[in-house]
């Protein structure tokens, strides 16, 4: 899962694009807690592209030979959109490639509702038949009404990056 994609190391600030890059089905790593010189050397230890807010992050990340995406935009779908014109991310939602939102787990499909009863409300239960586990944190997922809700988001951004580049033709 995700062999081939770029892999990616977020900033404090960029906790929701890291969210939106995992279930995209990106490796992104993330935590608050991280400082610069920390993100630094995992970006190079590991080989990841930082994404950051931060001037000075960027700047020293530049200087030191390590990948890094500096976003310019507050909203999310217009960091989307940027994230994905300069790396080039896909913008195709897949259930079956997402990764864990949470904490960057490879997710398992299963359909034996009896291995999620205890993990996920009734209605949720009675409603759907495929749900996905994350190895590492064992949250439970499903494409639920909040399914239609990243999907408008996605469709956002696509246009946002459709429109920006009908100007620049």
């Amino acid at each position: 899962m995700g062999e081939g994609k770029e892999k990616f190391i977020a900033d404090t600030m960029m906790g929701e694009v890291a969210r939106w890059l995992r279930i995209l089905g990106y490796d992104v790593l993330y935590n608050r807690n991280y400082s610069d010189p920390q993100i630094l050397r995992i970006a190079k230890a590991s080989k990841r592209t930082i994404i950051t807010r931060d001037r000075g992050l960027h700047v020293k990340a530049i200087k030191n030979k390590i990948k890094s995406i500096y976003i310019y935009s507050d909203k999310i779908e217009f960091r989307l959109a940027e994230l994905a014109s300069k790396a080039r991310i896909d913008l195709e939602i897949n259930p079956d490639k997402s990764r864990c939102p949470e904490c960057n787990g490879v997710l398992v499909k299963t359909t034996n509702k009896e291995s999620v009863k205890d993990r996920v409300p009734p209605g949720a239960l009675q409603a759907y038949d495929k749900f996905y586990i994350c190895i590492k944190c064992g949250k439970v997922y499903w494409e639920g009404s909040h399914w239609r809700n990243i999907k408008r988001i996605i469709n956002d951004v696509k246009s946002i990056i459709k429109s920006k580049n009908n100007k620049i033709a």
